[in-house]
This record gives C-alpha cells, structure tokens and sequence, in this order.
C-alpha cells in the first residue's frame, strides 16, 4: 500500500512514458434492446490511439498491455482473468501464426466490431500511463465505470481479457509473439499462486519487446 502512495506522488512530478487508453463498449446485437431485468448487454473493447500513432511505439504498447492486465489481476484477485487468457490464448496464437492480427487488419477489425451491434455506449474508461520509478516500470490507471447493466468488476474483466488483443493489432510479429510469450509465463504463474515476475526495472519500452529467457 505505503508504495503504491508513493509511486503515485513520485510519479506524477514527469511527465508519463506513454498513454493510452482502453474503452469498454456496452452493445447490443438487438435494434431494440429487451426491457427484460436480466438481459445484459454484450461488452466490447476498443483501445487508442490508433495504430502507427507515434505518441505509443511497439514496445510501450506490448509492455503497457501486459502491465495493464497485471494491474486488472490485482484488483480482480481471483483466478478468472487467469481462465479467460489461458482459453482465449490458443487462438490468439494461432491468429498470430496465420497473419490474422496485425495494423493491416486493425481497420477491417474495427468496422466489423461497430457494423455488427446497436447502442453503442461507454460503460468504462481506463487511462493508462506508463511509467518508471526506482523499482522500474509500472502503470497508473484512471478509471471512469458509467452505470449500467455490468458491474466495475465485469468492465475491468472484459478490459484485461482483450487489452492483448488490442495489442497485437498494433504490432509486427516478432513483437506479437513475445507479448504472448510473456503473457502465457504470466498466466501459469498466477494460477500457481505465483506473482507475473516481469523484469520490469529492465525493460526498455522504447525497445522491441524480447520473449520470456532473452532479456
């Protein structure tokens, strides 16, 4: 706790290494959604900026996600976020294997996932900023829940679920694969009782993101 308040202040006096942000939609498949009280509508994540945006490089991008979802599994402190990546991972991989994620695909994705649904609206925000202290890096998150039909702790679960995916639609392969080298490490060790064990006070975010051994 006492770290956290500090990093916070100590933080705060220079200015971030980078800033992004992760939205969560709240959508409907429906041109009118049911009055039914259990209906729930369906979560969907976005990020900014844009791919090829030169205020966030590969490496701020594959470490901020990857930090980003360790920050979601602190608050969350259940095995859930952990389930949801080891089943989702798979596929992530094989969609890295067959060219199916990247900055070319970033605005087909995009207008696939908006023509598909109705009543788009914000359900949460988080304003990501990387940073460093003396025990390396780290991120500060902002977070913004609108209410509605989810809870803070379904927005925060939705967002570190497809906080990678968003990711690797913003990088080049050698970057896609590590980003799921590490989060895999990551994965196995949380489920294990473990912490991630990032290198954090290594990584060089400007830097192409290295797998898991080449640190």
């Amino acid at each position: 706790m006492l770290r956290g308040v500090r990093r916070r202040w100590r933080g705060r006096r220079e200015e971030p290494l980078a800033c992004f942000t992760v939205r969560v939609l709240a959508v409907s498949p429906y041109p009118e959604e049911p009055e039914d009280e259990s209906y729930t509508p369906t979560l969907l994540v976005e990020s900014a900026p844009d791919p090829g945006d030169p205020a966030l490089g590969p490496g701020q991008v594959a470490v901020g996600a990857l930090l980003f979802v360790a920050w979601a599994q602190r608050r969350l402190g259940t095995a859930e976020l952990p389930l949801r990546l080891r089943a989702v991972l798979p596929r992530l991989r094989h969609a890295v294997e067959v060219g199916a994620v990247g900055p070319e695909r970033y605005a087909a994705h995009r207008a696939t996932q908006h023509e598909r649904y109705f009543h788009q609206r914000e359900a949460a925000t988080y304003a990501v900023e990387l940073r460093r202290d003396e025990d390396g890096l780290y991120v500060a998150v902002t977070t913004r829940v609108a209410k509605g039909r989810w809870t803070p702790e379904a927005a925060v679960l939705q967002a570190a679920t497809m906080a990678p995916y968003e990711a690797l639609l913003r990088l080049a392969a050698p970057e896609q694969r590590a980003l799921l080298a590490w989060l895999e490490r990551a994965v196995a060790r949380w489920l294990d009782g473990h912490a991630p064990d990032f290198p954090v006070a290594d990584w060089d975010p400007a830097a192409p993101l290295a797998p898991p051994g080449e640190v």
